[in-house]
């Protein structure tokens, strides 16, 4: 209902953009729509069977985050299997999962979601924590949540928090991210915001296009692009390189807090294994679901107030209230 009310909101830019109201009834709309998973159970158990969870490393602080979540929500769960960071015995894995006979395998991370693939059969499969999902392969028993917030819902809150940033650069690339950045430059206009885009074919682009982007826009928005973020060391040069041109950039994963990100919305991990659960039970129950994978209900906000005195940029104060932590 609150992601609704945003909606119509932004369909009504040319009416109410420009009022005095439009900030206040935005802000009370954000601080709902950030609380409200939070504070209320999403599920309830209401179906019988049995789930086997797959988990890619529980040792990976967001997968063990998923792996509670998803506990805390249903009591069918009937084994669990940790993959770990090192070598895997696959014909282990496909002896457990054969034995366990589940009607549900959760998987958590791509590593995990890929063996259950090769050898669910015709099992049903929920995912979570995966970057970018649509690389991998979708039967049609496959379910997730995905890591990625609405783009209408992240520009909304950039706009929010910086109301004077008006021009943000994508870096992306078309294999992966091309009706991805379609729906952000459309979700932009609603907003005022302009979006700058720059395609490329393979990580070492990444430097040229951000020489092109910079002198152009206000801030860059670190997409969860597999081609973009495929090297850690070249994701670190990128930071380096926009904050050489005094440009801000918004992340999405806590991750890049330390490499200097302004601004940082994510997915709430332990509530995405929250939504999960509430997928396989209605799996379990057998009820029909119309969406495949769903959008993440909870966030965590995450300022950078060292990075915006740096740049000098105009902060919303009143958007301090939907922050989840401040670094100072």
């Amino acid at each position: 209902m609150i992601t609704q009310a945003l909606k119509i909101i932004l369909m009504r830019k040319g009416m109410i953009y420009q009022c005095r109201i439009f900030y206040p009834i935005l802000a009370v709309l954000i601080s709902l729509l950030l609380q409200l998973p939070r504070s209320e159970p999403l599920f309830a158990e209401t179906a019988s069977g049995k789930v086997l969870i797959l988990n890619s490393d529980m040792s990976v602080s967001n997968y063990a985050l998923a792996h509670t979540g998803f506990k805390t929500k249903t009591a069918a769960i009937s084994g669990e299997i940790d993959l770990g960071s090192k070598w895997v015995d696959e014909s282990n894995v496909r002896k457990t999962i054969h034995n366990a006979n589940p009607d549900v395998i959760y998987c958590i991370g791509s590593k995990a979601y890929l063996l259950a693939y090769e050898f669910a059969g015709n099992k049903n499969i929920v995912f979570s924590s995966i970057i970018n999902w649509r690389r991998l392969p979708m039967g049609k028993n496959t379910y997730g949540v995905s890591v990625e917030l609405l783009p209408s819902m992240q520009l909304t809150l950039y706009r929010y928090f910086f109301p004077e940033i008006n021009k943000i650069g994508v870096v992306y690339s078309k294999d992966y991210n091309k009706e991805w950045l379609e729906t952000v430059i459309k979700s932009a206009k609603d907003v005022g915001i302009t979006i700058f885009k720059k395609s490329i074919s393979k990580q070492e682009g990444v430097e040229s296009a951000l020489k092109d982007l910079l002198p152009k826009v206000d801030a860059i928005w670190l997409a969860p692009d597999p081609i973009v973020i495929s090297k850690i060391e070249s994701v670190g040069e990128m930071f380096k390189q926009c904050d050489s041109a005094g440009k801000p950039v918004f992340a999405y994963n806590e991750a890049f807090a330390d490499l200097g990100a302004t601004l940082i919305i994510s997915a709430d991990i332990t509530t995405m294994g929250g939504q999960a659960a509430g997928i396989a039970l209605d799996l379990l129950s057998e009820q029909k679901r119309d969406d495949k994978v769903q959008t993440p209900a909870g966030t965590n906000v995450i300022l950078n107030l060292k990075q915006v005195e740096k740049y000098k940029i105009k902060l919303n104060e009143e958007a301090l209230d939907s922050v989840n932590q401040i670094i100072k």
